[in-house]
C-alpha cells in the first residue's frame, strides 16, 4: 500500500481511507482505499493512464450525487474531480472540464446571453455527471445543448459527436462502453439575458418546496415511458400522456409509500421519487425500501421501476 501511496502523490492529493460518505450528497459509503484529487485535465489522463497500466481498480468521482455507494467502502482509488476550466468561444459555445459544476456552465451562459440551460437551475452534480446520465428536467435534458464530447478510453483521448454519444432518457454511451469524459462542448443560442434570467427564476420557483432538503441522491426512479405502461394509457391524467411518461412520485402515491422508513432512511413526504437519509442510513435500509417499492408498484401495476441512480457495489 505504502509503494502505491507514494506513485499516487506524483498526480494530485493522496488520502488514506477516506469515507465516501463525506463526498456524496446522500452522506453514504464507506472508506475507499486511496482518494486523489485531480485538479488539471492533463493530470487526470496521466493518472488513468497510469492506474490502467498498473491494473488498478479505480472509480472515477464527480459531484457525488445521484449515486449509492456501499458501507464497506471501495478497496482501489477514488479519483475526485476537481477541474476546473470553463472556457467561452466562438459560435456561443461554452468548452467545460468534466469536474465542473454544472450550476457554473448555468450561470456563465446567464452571463453571456446564451439560451439553452435555463432548466438545469438548481441541478446540482459536475458536468460529466451530467453527460454521462444525460441529466434533464423540466422535459429538457443535457442532450439537447452538447455538440461533442471529448473522452478519455483505453489509453486514448478521442472525441464523440453528440451523434456518436448514444443519448437517451437519462442514458447514453458512456454508461455501458465506459471511458472518462474530460470536456463537454455545449452549444448554446443568443437570447435575451432578461428573459434567460426570468425563465431560470420561474424553474426555481416550480422547484421550491417540492424536493427534500435532508440528504439525497436526487429523483431515484426513472419515470415510466408512456410505451411500457400496461394499463389504459386513456386512464392516466392527460399531463402524462403529454409529456410521454408516467412519473414514480405519482406511482408512489398510488401505493400509499410515501413516508414509508426502513432504519435510517425514508421515502420523503415531499416527494415520492426521492429515498433521504434520515441520519444514520446504510445502503442496506435503501436497498430494502427500494426492493418493496418495486414490488408494490409491479404488483398494482404490472410495470417494473429502474433505478436512475447509480448502486454502486465493489
Amino acid at each position: 500500500m505504502q509503494e502505491i501511496y507514494q506513485q499516487l502523490k506524483q498526480f494530485g492529493h493522496v488520502r488514506l481511507n477516506e469515507p465516501l460518505a463525506k463526498h456524496t450528497t446522500f452522506k453514504i459509503g464507506g472508506p475507499a482505499d486511496f482518494f486523489v484529487e485531480i485538479s488539471k485535465t492533463d493530470e487526470l489522463v496521466d493518472l488513468l493512464n497510469f492506474l490502467s497500466g498498473e491494473g488498478v481498480e479505480y472509480y472515477v468521482l464527480g459531484g457525488g450525487s445521484n449515486m449509492l455507494f456501499n458501507d464497506e467502502g471501495f478497496r482501489g482509488v477514488v479519483i475526485k474531480l476537481r477541474t476546473k476550466n470553463l472556457e467561452l468561444r466562438t459560435n456561443n459555445t461554452i468548452v467545460v472540464d468534466t469536474g465542473v459544476l454544472l450550476s457554473l456552465v448555468v450561470v456563465e451562459a446567464l452571463k453571456n446571453g446564451l439560451s439553452g440551460l435555463e432548466w438545469a437551475v438548481g441541478i446540482p452534480g459536475t458536468v460529466g455527471g451530467a453527460v454521462r446520465g444525460n441529466a434533464g428536467a423540466m422535459g429538457k435534458e443535457t442532450a439537447n445543448v452538447i455538440e461533442k464530447i471529448e473522452l478519455w478510453k483505453d489509453g486514448e483521448v478521442t472525441e464523440l459527436k453528440k451523434e456518436e454519444c448514444n443519448f437517451s432518457y437519462r442514458e447514453s454511451v458512456f454508461k455501458s462502453s465506459g471511458g472518462v469524459i474530460l470536456q463537454a462542448h455545449f452549444k448554446l443560442v443568443p437570447g435575451d439575458k432578461q428573459e434567460i434570467l426570468t425563465a431560470m427564476q420561474g424553474y426555481l420557483k416550480q422547484r421550491s418546496g417540492r424536493y427534500p432538503t435532508e440528504p439525497n441522491a436526487g429523483s431515484f426512479f426513472k419515470n415510466i415511458d408512456i410505451q411500457k405502461w400496461s394499463g389504459n394509457v386513456e386512464e392516466l391524467p392527460p399531463l402524462f400522456v403529454e409529456r410521454k411518461k408516467v412519473p414514480i412520485g405519482w406511482l408512489v402515491e398510488q401505493v400509499n409509500m410515501k413516508g414509508y422508513a426502513v432504519g435510517g432512511a425514508k421515502i420523503a413526504n415531499e416527494h415520492g421519487n426521492f429515498i433521504v437519509n434520515t441520519g444514520k442510513a446504510t445502503q442496506q435500509d435503501i436497498l430494502t425500501i427500494v426492493e418493496e417499492l418495486k414490488n408494490k408498484i409491479y404488483n398494482k401495476f404490472g410495470v417494473e421501476i429502474e433505478p436512475e441512480v447509480e448502486i454502486l457495489n465493489f
